[in-house]
């Protein structure tokens, strides 16, 4: 009955994996590990195999956004000043120019105006790494709206139209033009990124993205709770 859900070749007894998913579906700013493992009691370890798996039924990278996008990056990391003294001598070695940027892990936002919310991680912020999840998620007949990043050129030729904010001008709303919405959602993600789970390796971001997008789409959501549950067991949510 639990082959293919959240569930499956588990030892825990499942009242522990309801309250679980309770708690972090309840947790505004994200739950760590060591504080999940002291509300259910198990050890830190199983708390976060735990997380892991109910953060993979979050994904909802299936949806097609229509209608105003606003697309957006943002950056993920500490300072360049604080890397080790390794990583700063093996940049410089390698005749890089670092910029202020690049030594940190890129993330693409995608967010229908009034709608939901896309999050992904990026091998590297360019027109190569953003272009083909944008095709994958965003309506062909969709007004986007960027700032000025030349990753975005082009998309007029793909969308019904692109409107460009620029910030490096000063211009930060021109009507109904505006990043506004997936900045605020940006300040959602670094409250709990940053805030609450401090440090996060690069493999495991996207599951953290996922836990952040999925309560931003589903604030609304009456009843959260079963809405997951029949996610996570693989049965019809609509």
């Amino acid at each position: 009955m639990l082959v293919g859900t959240i569930f499956e070749d588990t030892n825990m007894e499942l009242p522990k994996w309801f309250v679980a998913i309770g708690l972090i579906l309840n947790a505004k700013k994200g739950l760590s590990s060591r504080q999940l493992a002291r509300d259910i009691e198990v050890n830190r370890n199983t708390a976060w195999y735990m997380q892991m798996r109910i953060r993979k039924a979050m994904n909802e990278h299936d949806l097609i956004l229509s209608g105003i996008i606003e697309i957006d990056e943002t950056y993920m990391g500490g300072k360049l000043a604080n890397k080790t003294k390794k990583y700063r001598m093996e940049q410089k070695a390698s005749g890089k120019v670092i910029t202020g940027m690049e030594h940190r892990k890129a993330i693409l936002g995608i967010l229908q105006r009034q709608g939901k919310v896309i999050a992904a991680p990026l091998e590297k912020a360019n027109g190569e790494s953003i272009k083909p999840i944008i095709e994958k998620t965003v309506d062909k007949e969709a007004v986007i709206i960027t700032d000025g990043f030349g990753a975005y050129a082009g998309l007029h030729k793909e969308y019904k139209d692109h409107q460009i904010v620029n910030h490096e001008k000063d211009e930060f709303v021109r009507g109904k033009y505006h990043t506004n919405s997936i900045e605020g959602f940006w300040s959602i993600v670094k409250r709990a990124i940053i805030g609450q789970y401090h440090r996060i390796s690069d493999r495991y971001l996207n599951l953290y993205l996922d836990e952040c997008s999925y309560k931003f789409n589903n604030k609304a959501n009456g009843n959260l709770f079963e809405h997951f549950l029949k996610g996570g067991l693989g049965l019809n949510t609509t």
